[in-house]
């Protein structure tokens, strides 16, 4: 049975490492992504650790109003990346996420809340965070994704976050705002490209909602990629919209309190 010393130890163990990964987290997204849970006894265990970090000079610490519920956000400094030396570095190899945590933004902060939701106190390595997406740490293949609109111009697509699926990898976005048309249109054109050979680079893509003005993503899609035989589209498009919608798609809403997903049935 470990006593308490070594369960405390794994707890700041595994709270640097989680904060290697993201850049910056809140209170609710350590207790959720160490402890599992971010219910009030978790959040109060998790805040001792944090606390117990901050004593040992491992973090540095900000309020900010676009974390939930503006709670404090916390990252490593110099001392915290040293400690981490020997589990794990930060993206970049940098030497501290002072940078991070000073331009903390809202996406991030969403988007790290739902990787907290999905890490949810395992061990294993489950994928890739926003920030180490954008800093490369993610392979190459997954971290954009160059395709055509239907005029033939160039676009790119980076995933907010990647998981590890059953049989290859899960592209995750996190939908933290409405989409205007523009960008939607461009949302159902990368659905396409990526779904268009059976050998596709993703075995599915989820949309999680974060926030109010999201929340018809799923309903929007099913729209976009449902067609009735005299709709004006070839067959072959509205064959893979079908597919697309019934085998590659799913919606999750976050739960902001406490950093649960639910699916939503809107496909």
């Amino acid at each position: 049975m470990k006593s308490k010393q070594q369960i405390g130890r794994e707890y700041r163990v595994k709270t640097l490492k989680f904060l290697a990964c993201v850049g910056y987290a809140t209170t609710r997204q350590i207790s959720m992504a160490v402890l599992g849970e971010c219910d009030v006894s978790s959040r109060k265990m998790a805040g001792r650790t944090i606390r117990s970090l901050l004593t040992l000079g491992y973090l540095v610490k900000k309020r900010n109003g676009d974390s939930v519920a503006g709670e404090m956000i916390l990252a490593l400094n110099r001392a915290g990346v040293a400690a981490l030396a020997e589990f794990v570095e930060l993206p970049d190899k940098r030497a501290h996420a002072r940078d991070w945590i000073r331009h903390a933004h809202k996406h991030r902060t969403a988007c790290n809340s739902v990787f907290a939701a999905l890490t949810r106190g395992l061990d294993e390595h489950i994928g890739w965070s926003e920030l180490q997406i954008r800093a490369g740490s993610a392979p190459a293949r997954l971290s954009a994704f160059s395709y055509k609109d239907d005029e033939g111009s160039s676009l790119q697509k980076i995933p907010d976050l990647l998981l590890h699926g059953a049989s290859g990898p899960i592209w995750v976005e996190v939908e933290n705002g409405y989409r205007g048309a523009r960008d939607f249109q461009k949302l159902v054109w990368f659905l396409r490209r990526i779904f268009e050979h059976p050998s596709s680079l993703v075995e599915k893509i989820w949309f999680v909602v974060t926030a109010s003005g999201a929340k018809n993503i799923g309903k929007r899609l099913r729209a976009a990629l449902t067609h009735l035989p005299d709709s004006g589209y070839p067959r072959q498009i509205r064959e893979l919209d079908a597919r697309v919608l019934s085998e590659r798609l799913a919606v999750y809403r976050l739960d902001a309190d406490l950093l649960r997903l639910t699916p939503l049935p809107c496909l």
